[in-house]
């Protein structure tokens, strides 16, 4: 199991498609200071750097391409596998079941890290704005915010904006994970990698707009809540995120575990 684990985690860290993410968290994070109503880089109005990670998150594109970025490191990699014959090999060297799991630990751990390095990104990017590292009051655009941040654990961010910091980063990793993994789990039944690498972004995006026009459908149901808790007003609680990903992770583990298994990948 080390050999295939270490193998498999090599292939999906030492890879460039981490460039491609990197260069997409910079565009984000150019979005949303471009599209923030609050001025960036006025002297006259410094925020909190992770007050302003959050509007920056919440003006740029990362909740667009936060699935994507959590499928392009490893999520299609099992279609590579197939295709250029590394699957054989498997056979000779390791017994299948232990590739299988090699493959979901890996593709999880790139898809979280994926997220993980992209918020940091935009993050540190935001370093270069007027900063109030002393500032424990969340300042946002709506008015119906009373200084703390809406969803999950919004008081830690009064206590310390950094305990918050961790908050998110936990949950960029969570959601990149599971999502990464709906990757994978698409990727046994479509034989097209565009398709992989999109489809878990179309169900996040397809399910947080039904979300949003249906008065019979509760936060629960939006993904995007889970990623970026603070953007729901009411009713989203940690359990609700924790139901999100169990949810997601339950279903994509039984397509894998089901839909690849050996007698039915042509070796």
């Amino acid at each position: 199991m080390k050999r295939i684990l270490s193998e498999e985690l090599e292939r999906a860290f030492r890879n460039p498609r981490f460039l491609i993410i990197a260069a997409l968290a910079l565009a984000c994070y150019v979005i949303g200071n471009y599209r923030s109503p609050m001025p960036t880089f006025s002297p006259d109005a410094p925020l909190h750097p992770v007050n302003r990670l959050m509007l920056n998150l919440q003006y740029g594109e990362f909740a667009f391409l936060a699935a994507l970025l959590a499928t392009l490191p490893f999520a299609d990699s099992f279609l590579t596998d197939r295709d250029q014959g590394f699957l054989r090999l498997v056979a000779l060297r390791t017994p299948y079941h232990r590739y299988r799991a090699a493959k979901i630990i890996a593709v999880a751990l790139a898809g979280g890290a994926g997220l993980l390095l992209s918020l940091l990104i935009i993050f540190l990017a935001g370093l270069s704005a007027p900063t109030d590292w002393d500032a424990t009051v969340y300042s946002a655009t709506s008015t119906l915010n009373n200084g703390v941040p809406w969803g999950p654990f919004g008081g830690l961010y009064t206590q310390n904006p950094l305990y918050y910091l961790l908050y998110l980063l936990a949950s960029a990793f969570g959601f990149g994970a599971v999502y990464a993994l709906l990757g994978l789990a698409v990727s046994t039944v479509v034989s097209n990698r565009y398709v992989v690498l999109a489809a878990p972004l179309v169900f996040v995006q397809v399910l947080g707009f039904l979300e949003a026009r249906s008065l019979r459908l509760t936060t629960v149901f939006n993904p995007l809540y889970s990623l970026l808790p603070f953007d729901a007003y009411e009713g989203f609680q940690p359990a609700g995120q924790l139901v999100q990903f169990g949810l997601v992770l339950g279903v994509s583990l039984l397509c894998v575990l089901i839909l690849a298994r050996k007698a039915r990948v042509t070796l």
